[in-house]
Protein backbone atom coordinates (compact mmCIF):
# COMPACT_ATOMS: atom_id res chain seq x y z
CA UNK A 1 0.00 0.00 0.00
CA UNK A 2 1.55 3.37 -1.20
CA UNK A 3 0.40 7.02 -0.59
CA UNK A 4 1.91 10.40 -0.93
CA UNK A 5 3.40 11.54 2.55
CA UNK A 6 4.17 14.95 3.32
CA UNK A 7 7.52 14.57 5.09
CA UNK A 8 8.14 18.36 5.63
CA UNK A 9 6.69 21.38 3.82
CA UNK A 10 6.42 21.43 0.33
CA UNK A 11 8.06 18.12 0.06
CA UNK A 12 5.44 15.10 -0.80
CA UNK A 13 7.04 12.00 -1.08
CA UNK A 14 5.28 8.33 -2.66
CA UNK A 15 6.47 5.67 -0.61
CA UNK A 16 5.17 2.35 1.24
CA UNK A 17 2.97 2.61 3.85
CA UNK A 18 2.84 0.22 6.69
CA UNK A 19 -1.03 -0.49 7.75
CA UNK A 20 -1.99 0.93 11.28
CA UNK A 21 -4.33 -2.19 12.03
CA UNK A 22 -2.16 -5.18 13.41
CA UNK A 23 -4.63 -7.74 11.53
CA UNK A 24 -7.33 -6.49 8.77
CA UNK A 25 -9.68 -8.72 10.26
CA UNK A 26 -13.09 -7.56 9.76
CA UNK A 27 -12.00 -4.45 7.70
CA UNK A 28 -13.17 -3.93 4.20
CA UNK A 29 -10.31 -3.25 1.39
CA UNK A 30 -10.99 -0.68 -0.75
CA UNK A 31 -9.27 0.65 -4.15
CA UNK A 32 -9.15 4.17 -3.91
CA UNK A 33 -10.33 6.15 -7.56
CA UNK A 34 -10.47 9.37 -6.89
CA UNK A 35 -9.24 12.19 -4.63
CA UNK A 36 -10.15 15.57 -3.64
CA UNK A 37 -7.39 18.21 -2.99
CA UNK A 38 -8.75 21.39 -0.73
CA UNK A 39 -7.74 23.95 1.32
CA UNK A 40 -6.72 21.71 4.00
CA UNK A 41 -4.36 19.62 1.77
CA UNK A 42 -3.13 22.76 1.13
CA UNK A 43 -2.34 24.09 4.57
CA UNK A 44 -0.75 20.85 5.56
CA UNK A 45 1.12 20.58 2.63
CA UNK A 46 2.85 24.46 3.14
CA UNK A 47 3.12 23.58 6.86
CA UNK A 48 0.77 25.70 8.72
CA UNK A 49 -1.18 23.32 9.57
CA UNK A 50 0.97 20.27 11.40
CA UNK A 51 0.57 17.37 9.45
CA UNK A 52 4.00 15.61 9.23
CA UNK A 53 3.91 11.76 8.12
CA UNK A 54 0.61 11.65 7.03
CA UNK A 55 -0.60 11.21 3.65
CA UNK A 56 -2.75 14.04 2.03
CA UNK A 57 -5.97 14.10 0.03
CA UNK A 58 -9.17 14.97 1.92
CA UNK A 59 -11.78 13.25 0.27
CA UNK A 60 -11.71 10.25 -1.41
CA UNK A 61 -14.09 7.28 -3.64
CA UNK A 62 -13.20 3.76 -4.40
CA UNK A 63 -14.11 0.28 -5.62
CA UNK A 64 -14.18 -2.43 -3.05
CA UNK A 65 -11.63 -5.18 -3.72
CA UNK A 66 -11.62 -7.40 -0.78
CA UNK A 67 -14.81 -7.50 1.49
CA UNK A 68 -16.21 -9.32 4.32
CA UNK A 69 -19.18 -11.96 4.10
CA UNK A 70 -23.11 -11.35 4.62
CA UNK A 71 -22.11 -7.40 4.21
CA UNK A 72 -25.83 -6.22 1.56
CA UNK A 73 -24.86 -3.18 -0.65
CA UNK A 74 -20.64 -3.82 0.33
CA UNK A 75 -19.59 -6.49 -2.07
CA UNK A 76 -16.69 -7.12 -3.99
CA UNK A 77 -16.54 -4.16 -7.17
CA UNK A 78 -19.30 -1.72 -5.21
CA UNK A 79 -18.22 1.80 -6.09
CA UNK A 80 -18.07 3.52 -2.29
CA UNK A 81 -17.64 6.98 -0.74
CA UNK A 82 -15.49 6.60 1.75
CA UNK A 83 -15.89 8.86 4.70
CA UNK A 84 -13.20 10.86 6.14
CA UNK A 85 -14.09 11.13 9.42
CA UNK A 86 -13.21 8.60 12.54
CA UNK A 87 -15.09 9.28 15.79
CA UNK A 88 -12.08 8.78 18.99
CA UNK A 89 -14.04 6.09 20.76
CA UNK A 90 -13.02 7.22 23.87
CA UNK A 91 -14.90 10.44 25.16
CA UNK A 92 -18.41 10.56 26.42
CA UNK A 93 -20.50 10.79 23.78
CA UNK A 94 -18.49 7.98 21.68
CA UNK A 95 -18.94 5.79 24.60
CA UNK A 96 -22.29 6.01 24.81
CA UNK A 97 -22.50 5.35 20.85
CA UNK A 98 -23.11 8.97 19.65
CA UNK A 99 -20.36 9.11 17.47
CA UNK A 100 -21.71 12.03 15.10
CA UNK A 101 -21.40 14.55 18.81
CA UNK A 102 -17.45 12.91 19.13
CA UNK A 103 -15.44 15.46 20.98
CA UNK A 104 -12.40 14.99 19.24
CA UNK A 105 -13.02 13.76 15.47
CA UNK A 106 -10.74 11.83 13.69
CA UNK A 107 -9.86 14.13 9.83
CA UNK A 108 -8.69 12.28 7.15
CA UNK A 109 -5.90 14.10 5.78
CA UNK A 110 -5.34 15.91 9.05
CA UNK A 111 -5.41 13.46 11.81
CA UNK A 112 -5.18 10.14 10.00
CA UNK A 113 -3.85 9.47 6.83
CA UNK A 114 -6.03 10.45 3.89
CA UNK A 115 -6.81 9.38 -0.15
CA UNK A 116 -3.84 10.36 -1.78
CA UNK A 117 -3.34 6.46 -1.60
CA UNK A 118 -4.16 3.20 -3.63
CA UNK A 119 -5.71 1.26 -1.19
CA UNK A 120 -7.90 1.99 1.77
CA UNK A 121 -8.80 -0.15 4.94
CA UNK A 122 -11.66 0.82 6.68
CA UNK A 123 -14.61 -0.36 8.76
CA UNK A 124 -17.96 -1.01 7.13
CA UNK A 125 -19.53 1.78 8.95
CA UNK A 126 -17.37 4.01 6.96
CA UNK A 127 -18.04 3.23 3.45
CA UNK A 128 -21.20 4.61 1.60
CA UNK A 129 -21.97 2.43 -1.89
CA UNK A 130 -22.86 5.50 -4.64
CA UNK A 131 -25.99 5.54 -7.11
CA UNK A 132 -25.37 5.02 -10.68
CA UNK A 133 -26.58 8.69 -11.03
CA UNK A 134 -23.90 10.02 -9.00
CA UNK A 135 -20.78 10.44 -10.58
CA UNK A 136 -16.98 10.45 -8.99
CA UNK A 137 -16.89 14.23 -9.07
CA UNK A 138 -19.95 14.98 -7.33
CA UNK A 139 -19.42 12.02 -4.72
CA UNK A 140 -15.92 13.79 -3.84
CA UNK A 141 -18.36 16.68 -2.22
CA UNK A 142 -20.61 14.66 -0.30
CA UNK A 143 -19.26 15.32 2.55
CA UNK A 144 -19.86 19.73 1.54
CA UNK A 145 -23.48 18.37 1.17
CA UNK A 146 -23.95 16.55 4.76
CA UNK A 147 -21.94 19.69 6.01
CA UNK A 148 -24.56 22.31 4.51
CA UNK A 149 -27.26 19.84 5.84
CA UNK A 150 -25.77 19.59 9.43
CA UNK A 151 -26.06 23.63 9.46
CA UNK A 152 -29.64 23.66 8.42
CA UNK A 153 -30.63 21.28 10.74
CA UNK A 154 -28.72 23.34 13.72
CA UNK A 155 -30.17 26.77 12.49
CA UNK A 156 -33.58 25.53 12.32
CA UNK A 157 -34.16 26.87 8.64
CA UNK A 158 -37.69 27.40 7.54
CA UNK A 159 -39.11 28.30 4.13
CA UNK A 160 -38.85 31.63 3.11
CA UNK A 161 -35.49 32.24 5.97
CA UNK A 162 -33.29 34.82 4.67
CA UNK A 163 -29.84 33.52 5.40
CA UNK A 164 -26.79 35.36 4.91
CA UNK A 165 -23.81 33.14 3.68
CA UNK A 166 -20.86 34.99 3.92
CA UNK A 167 -17.96 33.03 1.82
CA UNK A 168 -18.41 32.41 -2.11
CA UNK A 169 -15.90 29.58 -1.76
CA UNK A 170 -17.60 25.96 -3.16
CA UNK A 171 -18.86 25.07 -0.20
CA UNK A 172 -21.12 27.97 0.45
CA UNK A 173 -22.35 27.88 -2.93
CA UNK A 174 -23.23 24.55 -2.20
CA UNK A 175 -24.64 25.35 1.10
CA UNK A 176 -26.56 28.48 -0.97
CA UNK A 177 -27.75 25.80 -3.59
CA UNK A 178 -29.37 23.23 -0.10
CA UNK A 179 -30.52 26.38 1.17
CA UNK A 180 -32.80 26.92 -1.95
CA UNK A 181 -33.61 23.28 -2.48
CA UNK A 182 -35.17 23.44 1.61
CA UNK A 183 -36.70 26.65 0.18
CA UNK A 184 -35.05 28.71 2.53
CA UNK A 185 -33.21 32.17 0.53
CA UNK A 186 -29.46 32.47 0.82
CA UNK A 187 -27.64 35.80 0.25
CA UNK A 188 -24.24 34.98 -0.62
CA UNK A 189 -21.61 37.36 -0.03
CA UNK A 190 -18.48 37.03 -2.39
CA UNK A 191 -14.92 38.72 -1.66
CA UNK A 192 -13.34 37.26 -5.21
CA UNK A 193 -15.55 38.21 -8.97
CA UNK A 194 -14.06 34.51 -10.01
CA UNK A 195 -16.26 32.84 -7.34
CA UNK A 196 -19.22 35.41 -7.71
CA UNK A 197 -19.22 34.76 -11.25
CA UNK A 198 -19.52 30.95 -10.60
CA UNK A 199 -22.11 31.25 -7.88
CA UNK A 200 -24.33 33.55 -10.26
CA UNK A 201 -23.91 31.16 -13.24
CA UNK A 202 -25.03 28.16 -9.94
CA UNK A 203 -28.24 29.19 -9.63
CA UNK A 204 -27.96 31.66 -6.50
CA UNK A 205 -30.07 34.99 -7.37
CA UNK A 206 -28.72 36.83 -4.04
CA UNK A 207 -24.80 37.36 -4.73
CA UNK A 208 -23.34 40.11 -3.63
CA UNK A 209 -19.70 41.13 -4.67
CA UNK A 210 -16.64 42.64 -3.45
CA UNK A 211 -17.78 45.84 -4.42
CA UNK A 212 -21.56 45.97 -2.92
CA UNK A 213 -22.07 47.41 0.46
CA UNK A 214 -23.13 43.94 1.78
CA UNK A 215 -25.09 45.90 4.95
CA UNK A 216 -27.07 48.24 3.01
CA UNK A 217 -28.02 45.30 0.42
CA UNK A 218 -29.06 42.55 3.23
CA UNK A 219 -30.67 45.73 5.17
CA UNK A 220 -32.84 46.18 1.72
CA UNK A 221 -33.63 42.73 0.56
CA UNK A 222 -34.87 41.70 3.91
CA UNK A 223 -37.00 44.74 4.30
CA UNK A 224 -34.49 46.37 7.20
CA UNK A 225 -34.69 43.31 9.22
CA UNK A 226 -31.32 41.89 7.98
CA UNK A 227 -30.68 38.21 8.38
CA UNK A 228 -31.69 36.68 11.80
CA UNK A 229 -29.45 33.59 10.40
CA UNK A 230 -25.77 34.06 9.58
CA UNK A 231 -22.80 31.55 8.30
CA UNK A 232 -19.39 32.57 7.90
CA UNK A 233 -16.79 30.65 5.85
CA UNK A 234 -13.81 30.14 8.61
CA UNK A 235 -12.07 29.16 4.73
CA UNK A 236 -12.21 32.99 3.46
CA UNK A 237 -10.53 36.02 4.12
CA UNK A 238 -13.51 38.24 4.66
CA UNK A 239 -12.95 39.82 8.14
CA UNK A 240 -16.02 38.16 10.51
CA UNK A 241 -17.27 41.80 11.63
CA UNK A 242 -18.53 41.79 8.22
CA UNK A 243 -20.76 38.66 8.68
CA UNK A 244 -21.84 40.02 12.47
CA UNK A 245 -22.54 43.01 10.33
CA UNK A 246 -25.50 41.24 8.81
CA UNK A 247 -26.79 39.27 11.61
CA UNK A 248 -30.13 41.37 13.54
CA UNK A 249 -30.31 41.21 17.07
CA UNK A 250 -30.30 38.00 18.60
CA UNK A 251 -29.37 35.95 15.68
CA UNK A 252 -27.87 32.92 15.24
CA UNK A 253 -23.78 32.93 13.72
CA UNK A 254 -22.65 29.37 12.56
CA UNK A 255 -18.72 29.20 12.21
CA UNK A 256 -18.12 26.80 9.98
CA UNK A 257 -15.40 25.49 7.30
CA UNK A 258 -13.81 22.96 5.30
CA UNK A 259 -10.16 23.58 5.95
CA UNK A 260 -10.12 24.27 9.52
CA UNK A 261 -7.74 27.72 8.60
CA UNK A 262 -6.62 29.51 11.75
CA UNK A 263 -7.95 32.77 12.58
CA UNK A 264 -8.32 35.61 15.26
CA UNK A 265 -10.93 37.94 15.99
CA UNK A 266 -12.97 40.24 18.20
CA UNK A 267 -16.04 39.57 19.75
CA UNK A 268 -17.20 42.85 20.25
CA UNK A 269 -20.24 43.61 17.96
CA UNK A 270 -20.97 39.77 18.34
CA UNK A 271 -21.68 40.82 21.73
CA UNK A 272 -23.48 44.08 21.42
CA UNK A 273 -25.69 42.07 19.55
CA UNK A 274 -26.10 39.13 21.71
CA UNK A 275 -25.35 36.91 19.03
CA UNK A 276 -25.77 33.00 19.15
CA UNK A 277 -22.40 31.46 17.78
CA UNK A 278 -22.20 27.65 17.25
CA UNK A 279 -19.12 26.25 15.30
CA UNK A 280 -19.48 23.63 13.25
CA UNK A 281 -17.41 21.39 11.11
CA UNK A 282 -19.14 18.07 10.49
CA UNK A 283 -21.59 16.56 8.70
CA UNK A 284 -20.86 12.97 10.29
CA UNK A 285 -24.62 11.80 10.64
CA UNK A 286 -25.56 13.21 7.10
CA UNK A 287 -23.58 11.27 4.66
CA UNK A 288 -26.48 9.20 3.23
CA UNK A 289 -28.90 12.10 3.19
CA UNK A 290 -26.20 13.90 1.17
CA UNK A 291 -26.00 11.31 -1.35
CA UNK A 292 -29.74 11.11 -1.65
CA UNK A 293 -29.74 15.30 -2.73
CA UNK A 294 -27.00 15.06 -5.06
CA UNK A 295 -29.02 12.00 -6.38
CA UNK A 296 -32.15 14.37 -6.96
CA UNK A 297 -29.97 17.46 -8.22
CA UNK A 298 -30.07 19.54 -5.13
CA UNK A 299 -26.78 20.67 -5.88
CA UNK A 300 -24.75 21.96 -9.48
CA UNK A 301 -21.20 21.70 -9.84
CA UNK A 302 -20.77 21.79 -13.36
CA UNK A 303 -19.72 25.58 -13.13
CA UNK A 304 -16.98 24.70 -10.35
CA UNK A 305 -14.82 23.46 -13.90
CA UNK A 306 -12.68 20.97 -11.32
CA UNK A 307 -9.46 19.91 -13.16
CA UNK A 308 -8.10 16.89 -12.87
CA UNK A 309 -4.66 15.20 -12.85
CA UNK A 310 -2.75 11.84 -12.19
CA UNK A 311 -1.44 11.04 -8.75
CA UNK A 312 2.31 11.40 -9.90
CA UNK A 313 1.58 15.09 -10.38
CA UNK A 314 0.29 15.67 -6.50
CA UNK A 315 3.29 17.50 -5.49
CA UNK A 316 2.93 20.10 -8.29
CA UNK A 317 -0.74 20.62 -8.06
CA UNK A 318 -0.01 21.57 -4.49
CA UNK A 319 2.21 23.56 -5.07
CA UNK A 320 0.24 25.43 -7.78
CA UNK A 321 -2.43 25.92 -5.33
CA UNK A 322 -0.52 27.29 -2.85
CA UNK A 323 0.82 29.74 -5.19
CA UNK A 324 -2.92 30.45 -6.16
CA UNK A 325 -3.65 31.08 -2.27
CA UNK A 326 -0.77 33.12 -1.87
CA UNK A 327 -1.59 35.42 -4.80
CA UNK A 328 -5.52 35.38 -5.30
CA UNK A 329 -6.40 34.78 -1.39
CA UNK A 330 -8.01 31.74 -2.11
CA UNK A 331 -7.30 27.53 -4.12
CA UNK A 332 -9.56 25.64 -5.81
CA UNK A 333 -10.38 21.93 -5.39
CA UNK A 334 -8.79 19.64 -7.80
CA UNK A 335 -9.35 16.04 -8.17
CA UNK A 336 -6.27 14.11 -8.30
CA UNK A 337 -7.20 10.31 -10.22
CA UNK A 338 -5.32 7.39 -7.90
CA UNK A 339 -3.62 4.95 -10.13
Amino acid sequence: MKGWIVKEPFKLEKEEMIRKNASPEGLIKVKVTKSLLTLSDVLGFNGENAVKGVALGSFGTGIISETQPNLLGLESGRHVYISPYKPCAVCHNCQNDDFGKCSDMKIAGTDYDGFLRDFVDTEPGSLFPLPESVSDLEALFIDYVSLAVSIIDKLHIEKGDYVSVVGANFFGIILSQILIYYQAVPILCAQHKENFDIAKKSGVYYVLGENDNWQKEVLSITGGRMTKHVVYMSDSDIPIVKAFSLASYGARLVYTGISGKNSAFSFNQAIKKQLNIVCINSGYDNTETAINLIANDAIDISRFNIKSFPDEKAAEVLNEMNQALSEKGFATETMIEMK
